[in-house]
This record gives structure tokens, C-alpha cells and sequence, in this order.
């Protein structure tokens, strides 16, 4: 998958603890599911369930489903523009408002 993070976007992601990482996870109750991320969580570090995978995108660990690249077309920007991140590719946004939440 091709992802990057914008330097807005790693701004705002710098003071994440080196023993926690980032947790993409859809909302499976929606027929839309790459609108369906509204948060990015920040989880402590573990090993990825059988379904899940770990991204390692900005010197960063981003845990997410085995279907999450699938979802974005290969592609991924997450940018960080009006107090929220961004999620984009070339060809269009997917969600404009997705925040971030320690857990």
C-alpha cells in the first residue's frame, strides 16, 4: 500500500509514546466503510489478531484490517487540515473530520 503522511499530519502525531501505535479500524455496521473511519486511535503496542495487520508508514505503527488497503484503492494520504485529520488519495477525500483518541 502506498501511504504517506503529510508533515501537518505528523505534526500533530509526533507526541504518540513509542509503546503505543496508531489503531485504523472501520465500522462494520455501515454500507459506506472507507467513510466510516472517524477516529484514529492511539493503543498500546501489541501483536496483530489474525484478522489485523501492522503498517509501519512515518516511522510509525499503524495497526488496521486485512481488507483496510483494499478499502482505499492501494492509496492513502492522511493529512491534518481544520482540527481534524484528513484521509485522501489522487482521486478523491474519504472523510474530512476524523480525530484522535487515546484509549
Amino acid at each position: 500500500m502506498l501511504m504517506t503522511v503529510t508533515d501537518r499530519a505528523k505534526e500533530q502525531l509526533k507526541s504518540i509514546p513509542d509503546d503505543k501505535m496508531l489503531q485504523l479500524s472501520f465500522d462494520r455496521g455501515s454500507c459506506d466503510i472507507v467513510n466510516t473511519l472517524y477516529e484514529m486511535k492511539v493503543v498500546p503496542k501489541r501483536d496483530p489478531a489474525d484478522y489485523e495487520k501492522i503498517l509501519e508508514v512515518e516511522k510509525l505503527s499503524i495497526l488496521v484490517d486485512h481488507d483496510f488497503e483494499e478499502a482505499y484503492d492501494h492509496e492513502l494520504t492522511i493529512d491534518f487540515a481544520n482540527n481534524f485529520f484528513v484521509f485522501k488519495n489522487k482521486n478523491q477525500t474519504f472523510n474530512n473530520r476524523i480525530g484522535l483518541r487515546y484509549v
